[in-house]
């Protein structure tokens, strides 16, 4: 397995990534009438590439943009994660193969939490508002 988080970084980590992850800790998005649902995804070799952006959806899941394809999906969380809510960071907990997925799991403030789902997402609500600097 195979732990990110952007509060540590592990000796062989992409300084840029975690210095994204820093940057936009305890951002949350603003309430939306749901989390978004869709088809499972799979994100492949999630270890050597990660997440380059993420929003809190607190208690229901987190928003992870990654690196490897830059699209965004959502991580639907068991309820059981209150943590979640004042979480400044998470650590991500993949198989051994890297892959990201349903069956993952995440780490805040020591607690481990359980995904029940992993689709491919919108950009996070209000994301654009924020952005609109050129890029």
């Amino acid at each position: 397995m195979v732990r990110y988080t952007p509060l540590t970084e592990p000796a062989d980590a992409n300084p840029a990534r975690f210095a994204a992850a820093r940057r936009h800790a305890r951002l949350a998005v603003p309430s939306a009438s749901g989390p978004p649902a869709g088809r499972e995804a799979v994100i492949l070799d999630f270890r050597q590439d990660g997440f380059v952006d993420y929003r809190l959806d607190p208690p229901r899941g987190i928003y992870l943009r990654a690196v490897s394809d830059g699209k965004w999906y959502y991580l639907h969380i068991r309820p059981n994660c209150p943590r979640l809510a004042a979480a400044d960071g998470f650590g991500v907990e993949t198989g051994p193969q890297g892959r990201l997925d349903r069956y993952s799991t995440i780490t805040v403030q020591g607690e481990r939490c359980w995904l029940t789902s992993v689709v491919e997402s919108p950009a996070p609500p209000g994301y654009g508002k924020m952005h609109r600097h050129g890029g």
